[in-house]
């Protein structure tokens, strides 16, 4: 029987704002916090005492249990849940246990994170729809940024990426659709900080020195791009 830290009700948080995460670590910690963060409650569930106690208070509710027996995830109500994100590291069995449970008593919509491809495998043959590989998507995010001139890089789906560029002083005063990157490059700018302002961009917008700008297109045309800005970049650096 699962020790409730808090008394809980899972009913009070059945909207469509209502996450579980089970399996407390380092990565199941910094979802929760940053969910509620956002205003979505959170209900944590962790078979170690002390990651429990570490997050009591700072969550909707926290519970000590093994989410690998049926009884627990049915006390607590899990199907009730909008999504249950399994967040489990360490142990592969139990992550595919809890995962075929929660499917099997109809949880709307479950997220697994994956430590490796086998078993991103198994989880997505149970019929899980979102698997998170953490460790190997910060891998190819950080190798983009290595290799090239982006600032950060965010991977849309394979092949489709959007970066954080610094704009060239060059470039400064001159409305986009006079630019026209999309043609040249075959980018699109989305947006624009200023300030520690993000603006949407449109055909009108102009650049000023120092801004920051979202680039989004298929990944190699980004990287071509960012090398392109990098380079105008490094030439008004020399002159000055």
């Amino acid at each position: 029987m699962a020790k409730l830290r808090n008394p809980f009700d899972p009913t009070t948080i059945g909207s469509a704002s209502s996450v579980a995460v089970i399996g407390l670590g380092r990565f199941g910690t910094a979802l929760a916090l940053e969910l509620m963060a956002h205003g979505t409650e959170v209900l944590g569930i962790d078979d170690q005492e002390d990651a429990v106690q570490a997050l009591s208070g700072q969550l909707t509710g926290v519970v000590t249990g093994d989410a690998t027996k049926p009884e627990l995830i049915e006390q607590l109500g899990l199907a009730e849940f909008d999504r249950v994100v399994v967040a489990i590291g360490t142990d592969v069995t139990a992550s595919i246990l809890v995962t075929s449970q929660l499917l099997r008593v109809g949880v709307k919509e479950v997220w697994a994170k994956a430590v490796d491809e086998r078993h991103a495998l198994i989880l997505d043959q149970l019929g899980v729809e979102h698997v998170v590989r953490p460790e190997a998507d910060m891998g190819r995010r950080l190798a983009h940024m290595v290799r090239g001139a982006m600032e950060d890089f965010l991977e849309i789906e394979p092949g489709y990426a959007a970066v954080r560029l610094e704009a060239p002083a060059s470039i400064a005063t001159v409305p986009l659709r006079e630019l026209a990157l999309q043609a040249k490059h075959g980018i699109g700018i989305g947006a624009v900080k200023r300030g520690g302002e993000w603006m949407v961009a449109n055909p009108e917008t102009r650049f000023e020195p120092g801004d920051t700008v979202l680039v989004h297109g298929r990944t190699g045309k980004l990287e071509a791009f960012a090398s392109h800005w990098a380079k105008l970049r490094a030439a008004e650096r020399k002159k000055h």
